[in-house]
């Protein structure tokens, strides 16, 4: 009877679980491969937790974030993705209860770079070189907008659709789609809008392109 009545208590004391659930994250996220500092925001909000309990957010096991949850349970943050030079990758967010651990939520994503490459590097400016590029995540066309000396020369369509998750698009183009296009650097835009903007509200990556005089030998 006394073993029974000391299990029965330990079995009270035990930190109950709650039903902790996590809105679910977007499909990718991206990362300026250039610049570790540009990061898409992942929004977390999940509910479950004891009212004004101490939680933290990991990234791949790495605490990103501490903050308290409200009077109802729920936890809401912005974090940054993780950084990503190249390529893409799977990751792993977890929001964990400090104080009782059986209260947790975890999910996976995606997270991509965001970059253009052009190959070749070097080109006759006519010539079809391959476009690669990856972090166009809206669902819309990707267009590559051509600016000299302030002006927009001409824009071309690299892809219908980027391919989702991650926004990747492969094109063969002329590197620079204009009639003797003159000699100085030239700013190539791509992003997913029709209309060139200098301020996009998509993704947006830009490269120059230097055209320069060349003379044949006599």
């Amino acid at each position: 009877m006394l073993l029974l009545t000391a299990t029965l208590a330990l079995a009270l004391a035990a930190p109950a679980r709650a039903d902790v659930v996590m809105d679910p994250l977007k499909p990718c996220y991206v990362s300026d491969g250039d610049l570790p500092t540009q990061r898409e925001k992942i929004r977390v909000h999940a509910t479950g937790f004891t009212p004004l309990s101490a939680v933290t957010l990991t990234l791949d096991g790495v605490a990103v974030a501490h903050g308290m949850s409200d009077t109802f349970g729920a936890v809401t943050a912005n974090v940054p993705a993780p950084f990503q030079g190249q390529g893409e990758r799977e990751f792993l967010l977890v929001v964990v209860e400090d104080q009782n651990q059986l209260n947790t939520d975890n999910a996976t994503s995606f997270v991509t770079n965001l970059g253009v490459t052009l190959k070749p590097k070097r080109a006759r400016p006519s010539r079809r070189i391959r476009f690669l590029g990856r972090g166009f995540t809206a669902d819309a066309p990707v267009f590559g907008h051509y600016v000299y000396g302030g002006k927009v020369r001409r824009t071309v369509r690299f892809a219908r659709r980027s391919t989702l998750p991650c926004g990747v698009f492969r094109a063969k183009r002329k590197q620079i789609p204009v009639k003797r296009p003159a000699t100085g650097d030239w700013l190539l835009q791509v992003d997913q809008q029709r209309r060139y903007a200098a301020l996009p509200a998509t993704n947006a990556q830009r490269v120059i392109i230097t055209v320069t005089e060349t003379f044949k030998k006599p």
